[in-house]
């Protein structure tokens, strides 16, 4: 357990789970430093304080320009999908971008058949990367920052995904973009949208899909959560809506109850490595067993931290149940607490 994943869990408060279909969410309250105040991406876009642009006329596709005119700082999420220019990118990494600051950020294309200027100017499209894509591609940074090549992404990998995802869900698109997948099922992830509604003081949400864990987001103010909430929860709904639902094993509250603290046990059993962020603060990554995540530190406080299943791990298993007897709560979390 490192210093942070300890503040993160002793910071948090995991609520009881609520469920939409094949889907659980459990709210989670954060109780944590909030750190320096910070606006949306969406909000910063929408006010025009935000300006997103290609690097240049031509433009660079792991690439794009940034400047921000707000008078408080802009935080966009890993995996925040911007709409336009010559094609849709995606987020490698959660960054802060400061008040005045203008920089180059890495993304990745989710967009592979256009390079074609549709406008000038980027604006976000309401999505948040669909979480297991999320997952391959913090894994691919993950290893580009350990090599010391920065936050590049396996850019055929995301495309790949995004092709499985589209295959799925039966969604054929011209110019391969994730996001023509989100707008065909729009409707009824708004319905899961609709079934979890924000908690009262909310900062984050733990999901379960068909009783597998699905991943976890986790921000540092719950105002600043409320902003982003449902665009977080159809980056797992539309896994919900697309994958064909599975019997659950077992079904009670004590066993989903026996699930979150499975979890917190192997998010205390991953190990960080630190790199500067892009933006202010510091990028954390975590890798443990069977987890991966992220977390940005700005003077010292987490602001926006992520768990999800280890791709492969997912892979090789196949079956619902994500961590391993031996890193279950019942075997490793007494231990370690008691």
């Amino acid at each position: 357990m490192t210093s942070i994943t300890t503040e993160i869990l002793e910071s948090i408060e995991i609520g009881k789970p609520l469920h939409h279909e094949n889907l659980t969410i459990h709210p989670i309250t954060y109780a944590g430093s909030a750190g320096p105040k910070y606006e949306s991406l969406d909000e910063a876009i929408k006010k025009g304080h935000l300006i997103i642009t290609e690097v240049s006329e031509s433009g660079s596709v792991p690439n794009l320009a940034l400047r921000n005119k707000s008078r408080t700082s802009v935080l966009i999420l890993d995996g925040e999908e911007l709409r336009g220019a010559k094609q849709n990118r995606v987020m490698n990494t959660t960054i802060m971008v400061a008040v005045g600051m203008e920089m180059d950020v890495p993304v990745s294309c989710t967009e592979q058949g256009r390079w074609s200027y549709n406008s000038p100017r980027f604006a976000s499209s309401e999505n948040v990367m669909r979480h297991d894509v999320r997952s391959r591609k913090m894994s691919s940074v993950h290893l580009s920052l350990s090599k010391g090549d920065g936050y590049a992404s396996d850019q055929n990998e995301v495309w790949e995904a995004i092709r499985t995802m589209q295959a799925e869900s039966g969604v054929s698109s011209p110019t391969g973009a994730m996001s023509d997948t989100f707008d065909r099922h729009r409707k009824k992830m708004d319905e899961f949208v609709k079934a979890f509604p924000v908690m009262r003081n909310q900062a984050g949400l733990l999901a379960f899909i068909d009783g597998r864990l699905a991943g976890c987001d986790i921000i540092s103010r719950p105002k600043a959560y409320q902003k982003v909430h449902a665009k977080l929860l159809r980056s797992y709904a539309v896994d919900a809506v697309v994958e064909k639902p599975r019997p659950h094993r077992q079904s009670s509250e004590e066993i989903e109850g026996d699930r979150v603290a499975d979890f917190l046990a192997a998010v205390a059993q991953c190990q960080g490595e630190m790199f500067p962020s892009v933006g202010l603060g510091n990028d954390v990554r975590f890798k443990g067993p069977d987890l991966i995540g992220s977390a940005l530190l700005v003077e010292g406080s987490p602001i926006h931290s992520a768990f999800f299943p280890k791709p492969a791990e997912r892979e090789r298993r196949g079956d619902p149940d994500l961590i391993p007897s031996r890193f279950r709560a019942g075997n490793l979390w007494d231990k370690m607490t008691g």
